[in-house]
Order: structure tokens, then C-alpha cells, then sequence
């Protein structure tokens, strides 16, 4: 699919470049489109050519090529004295926060270490942009930090409700929306213009193909760069002794992420395996006791799709597990006891409940163990393992 965005600078530039009242959180949005020689502009978006695997190629005219060139100039020119202003200020509240704290950089371990909640938006730009070379990288970096996280706040609703309609046009037009209220200082760095172009790209790209999410290939896309973080499966797992409260979040989180990743593909995600179209869901990153979480439905988080699903799965791997026990054991009784414990031994307490693994299983393997034991004693037979290593 090609997508261009018009010779009278399109709204889509109008929306992210010319003055607006901000309409991040969806409040009503006044916007004046302005074209290349400055006077308004009207939108003109044609779209052509093949869809290409979901990815949407895109060209802009040669005056909103103009256009963008101009702001990267005027991006790239002097600092402004207001700017240069912010970032002096900025270095005093840093030196301040540094001799109150007790630390030397505004990150610690990885982790922003100075409060940014009562900097506005525009100090945290000029410090994210290094202005007037004042500020070191680990501040940098936790400004930049900071300014993702408030445009993430405000555009993580407008996600939501993309990925539930297929709307991801209202959610570019909200990220033009939230760059529009951007300040002179902000407007200044080469950070807004180029997610400036890449939004109003997006949302050529997203109008030209509802229902699923573009696939910009743009690092600077912040919106792209939004839905890929929050649809991605969550890199820790619930600590050992974590509690049943704690797994369940765990899972619901791991789900909502392929089922996110589903709606921005196009599609959605499914839990039935004879199912011909969407995408199925895939259990192989949860642990058992994650998926004992959603068969018994803790906190009543969980659809009975999903229950079914994780329980079939759970089911099928504890299959596995015997069959694979029986045949290590290699006919050896002794053996065989001693795997089928170890087992059960090393299943959580909520796979034994869903599975119905009670004490009486263990029991009843101790009782054969020892029946066994009798035997080869009495037969001359050595004693075979011991199970009470596994105990």
C-alpha cells in the first residue's frame, strides 16, 4: 500500500507542525494546517501500489519535502536564548539535586535518581537534547526517559482503544495532537522533528489500512515504538514464592501482550487449536505454575477460553512428563518410583490441586517403593535407589 501525503502540506503535517491546542487525552482539538508558503492548507492523501506483508511504503510531495526541510533547518539553527535559558536553570536544579541527594549523576544503578515530576516539558527537551552542551549523558538519558514516559501517559489510552476498534489513526492523530503542544524549546530539537515526520507518516500509513497497526520501519515513531513496548512479553517471571496473586498478574499481563501483538497485526488472539484463522496463542514462555494460575482462575482474571486452553497445556506437558519418566526408567521398577516422585516433588503446590496430584499419590509410590524394597530383600536383591533423597 503507498500512501502520499499531499502537495498543499497535508493536515497530517498541519496536525503535527502548526499551532494547536493539545488534544492528547482526547479533549477538542482546534488545529490550524499550514502549507509550505504559510497559508492554509488543505489535506490531499491518495493511496496506491500493493500491500507488502503489512508494511506501508510512503512518499511525501516535493513541498512537504520543503516543509520538512525548513524545520530542520530551523531545528538545527542557534539555540534560542529562551532554550539556553531553560538549560541554565536546568543545570542549577541538577547541581542542587545532586548536593540534596548526596549522589553525583542522575542515575543509579540504571535508574533515574532525581525527581522530574515538577520540571515542565520543555526544560526536560532542552535537557534531553544536550542544549549548550551543559548537561552529561546520564542526564540526558533520564530526561529523555522522562519526556517517553509522560508522552506514553498520555497516549496509552488512545492505544487502548486503537487496539479494540482498529482505529490506529485516532491514535497518530492523538501523538500529532500531544507533538502539536510542544513549546518553542521543544519544537527546536532534531528529536521533535523527526517524530513529527514519522507520526504524520503513521498516520498516512494507518489511514490507508484500518484495522491494524502500521509497520513504519521508522526508529523515530514513537507510537510504533509505543505498541511494540507494550505488547512485548515481559522479560522477569514471578520470583520463587511468589504468591498466587502474584503468578496470576504475571499471566495476565503475558496474555494481554500476544493479544496486543495480535491486534496490531490485524487479527486476534485465539485460544482454539482447530481455529483456521488468527493467531493462537502460545504458552511456551509460561512456566506450570503460571498456567495452574489461570486453570484456577485466581482472581477471576481469566476468560474460560483461556482456562481451557492453559489446561490443556498443563495437562499435555504432566503427559509428557510420565511417559518420559516410564521410559528412563527402562522397566526397572525402582527407577520408574523413584521418577514419578521426583515429579511430584517438583510440582507447585497449585499444579497438584488442578491436576489432582494429592499426598496419596506420594504415598501410594512410597508404599510400592517400600513393598518393592521387601521383596528384593528377601530375594537377596540389593535395595534399589532410595526415594528418600527425594524427600
Amino acid at each position: 500500500m503507498s500512501a502520499v501525503i499531499g502537495a498543499g502540506v497535508a493536515s497530517l503535517l498541519g496536525q503535527t507542525f502548526s499551532g494547536q491546542a493539545a488534544g492528547a487525552y482526547g479533549q477538542r482539538t482546534v488545529t490550524r494546517t499550514v502549507d509550505a508558503g504559510g497559508t492554509a492548507g488543505a489535506t490531499s492523501t491518495s493511496a496506491a501500489g500493493q500491500d507488502r506483508g503489512g508494511a506501508t511504503a510512503l512518499s511525501l510531495s516535493a513541498e512537504a519535502r520543503a516543509y520538512l526541510a525548513t524545520m530542520a533547518s530551523s531545528a538545527d539553527a542557534t539555540q534560542s536564548a529562551a532554550a539556553r535559558e531553560k538549560a541554565t536553570a536546568a543545570r542549577g536544579w541538577f547541581d542542587a539535586q545532586y548536593a540534596r541527594l548526596g549522589i553525583g549523576s542522575a542515575l543509579v544503578n540504571g535508574q533515574t535518581a532525581v525527581d522530574f515530576s515538577k520540571q515542565d516539558r520543555a526544560t526536560l527537551a532542552v535537557v534531553a537534547a544536550g542544549t549548550a552542551e551543559l548537561f552529561s549523558a546520564d542526564e540526558r538519558q533520564a530526561a529523555g526517559a522522562a519526556l517517553q514516559a509522560r508522552f506514553d501517559a498520555a497516549l496509552m489510552p488512545h492505544a487502548v482503544i486503537a487496539r479494540h476498534t482498529g482505529d490506529y489513526a485516532g491514535l497518530y492523530a492523538a501523538a500529532a495532537d500531544y507533538l502539536g503542544g510542544a513549546g518553542a524549546e521543544e519544537r527546536a530539537t532534531t528529536t521533535f522533528t523527526l517524530q513529527s515526520k514519522a507520526v504524520a507518516e503513521g498516520l498516512a500509513a494507518a489511514r490507508a489500512a484500518f484495522g491494524r497497526a502500521p509497520a513504519t520501519g521508522n526508529a523515530n515513531d514513537p507510537v510504533r515504538a509505543l505498541l511494540d513496548r507494550t505488547a512485548a512479553t515481559p522479560a522477569t517471571k514471578p520470583p520463587a514464592g511468589a504468591s498466587a496473586a502474584t503468578v496470576a498478574s504475571a499471566a495476565r499481563t503475558m496474555l494481554d501482550a500476544q493479544a496486543a501483538r495480535a491486534r496490531d497485526a490485524g487479527t486476534e488472539l485465539v485460544f482454539d487449536a482447530t481455529r483456521q484463522s488468527g493467531q493462537k496463542a502460545d504458552f511456551g514462555p509460561f512456566e506450570n505454575r503460571t498456567l495452574a494460575a489461570i486453570v484456577q482462575n485466581v482472581g477471576d482474571a481469566f476468560s474460560p477460553e483461556e482456562v481451557r486452553a492453559a489446561r490443556a497445556e498443563l495437562s499435555q506437558r504432566t503427559r509428557t512428563g510420565l511417559l518420559d519418566a516410564f521410559t528412563k526408567a527402562d522397566g526397572d521398577p525402582m527407577s520408574r518410583n523413584a521418577a514419578l516422585l521426583g515429579q511430584y516433588l517438583s510440582m507447585s503446590g497449585e499444579e497438584r490441586a488442578v491436576l489432582g496430584f494429592g499426598q496419596d499419590y506420594a504415598d501410594g509410590i512410597l508404599a510400592n517403593h517400600r513393598l518393592l524394597s521387601s521383596l528384593q530383600g528377601l530375594l537377596g536383591g540389593g535395595d534399589g535407589a532410595s526415594l528418600l533423597s527425594y524427600i
